[in-house]
C-alpha cells in the first residue's frame, strides 16, 4: 500500500483492502476517509466489511462520497469538518487518491497558501494544476480583497 502525506494531519491512498487496514491501525491511523461512492465498481471492497474492521481496530470511520471532479460546496465542508472533528491522523483514499488530494486542498484554500497546497499535493504525486483557479476562488471567498 502506498501511503502520501498531505500534510501533518492527512495521507492518502489508493483503494485499501481489508486485510491492510490492521497495517493502518498499527501505522496509527486514527480515522479512515473515504471519498468513493458505494457501489462505484465491481473490484470494490464492501464499505460496510471495510467500517465494520475498522471500528474494530479502533479507527474512526467516514464517507464523503464524491463523483471525480465533481466537488460541490457542500462536500468539500464536509470533507473539512471529518478533517477538524476525528481522531488523527487520517488515513483518506478513493480509487487513486485523486480526490482525496482535490477535496483537501479545497477545504485548505482558505487556511494555506495555493502555490503550498499546490506543492504538496505534487510531492505525493497528484496534479492540482487544473484546479488552481478553483482553490483560487475558494480563497478569495474566504478572505475578501485578499
Amino acid at each position: 500500500m502506498d501511503i502520501k502525506p498531505l500534510d501533518d494531519q492527512l495521507s492518502v491512498t489508493a483503494q485499501p483492502r481489508l486485510d491492510e487496514l490492521e497495517q493502518l491501525a498499527a501505522q496509527g491511523f486514527g480515522t479512515i476517509l473515504s471519498n468513493r461512492p458505494r457501489g462505484e465498481s465491481e473490484d470494490q471492497p464492501d464499505p460496510e466489511a471495510l467500517k465494520a474492521k475498522a471500528e474494530s481496530l479502533g479507527m474512526a470511520w467516514h464517507e464523503v462520497p464524491v463523483k471525480p471532479g465533481d466537488y460541490s460546496q457542500a462536500d468539500i465542508d464536509s470533507f473539512a469538518h471529518v478533517m477538524n472533528s476525528s481522531p488523527g491522523p487520517v488515513l483518506g483514499f478513493c480509487r487513486s487518491g485523486k480526490r482525496v488530494a482535490h477535496l483537501w486542498a479545497l477545504s485548505q484554500a482558505a487556511h494555506r497558501p495555493v502555490p503550498e497546497l499546490i506543492e504538496a499535493a505534487r510531492s505525493a504525486g497528484y496534479d492540482l494544476a487544473p484546479l488552481r483557479e478553483r482553490l483560487e476562488q475558494q480563497a478569495d471567498q474566504a478572505s475578501p480583497g485578499r
